[in-house]
């Protein structure tokens, strides 16, 4: 499977094994992951904010792919620690 987008391909193929995993999870324990991927997508979309603030265009070319992959990779993350806390209708 070959991507234009290996943030969301990694994240597609981690969550074969995230929500499982955060389903047997204690309440506690699903909320922590909830903060730490959120603290994770934060930082990672400040360096995005930094980029696109100094004029770069972070989401288009080479360049900055590592941070573009890594915050898809993160939205999913925390999209599905909230779907573990909250359900999927939010």
């Amino acid at each position: 499977m070959t991507s234009s987008r290996p943030g969301l391909e990694l994240a597609e193929a981690f969550a074969l094994f995230d929500r499982p995993r955060l389903v047997n999870c204690d309440p506690t324990s699903r909320i922590a992951q909830l903060e730490a991927r959120q603290a994770l997508y934060d930082y990672v979309d400040e360096l995005w904010k930094d980029i696109d603030r100094a004029g770069e265009h972070p989401a288009v070319g080479e360049k900055y792919q590592a941070i573009t992959s890594l915050r898809e990779l993160a939205q999913v993350l925390r999209s599905t620690a909230f779907e573990s806390v909250y359900g999927s209708a939010g």
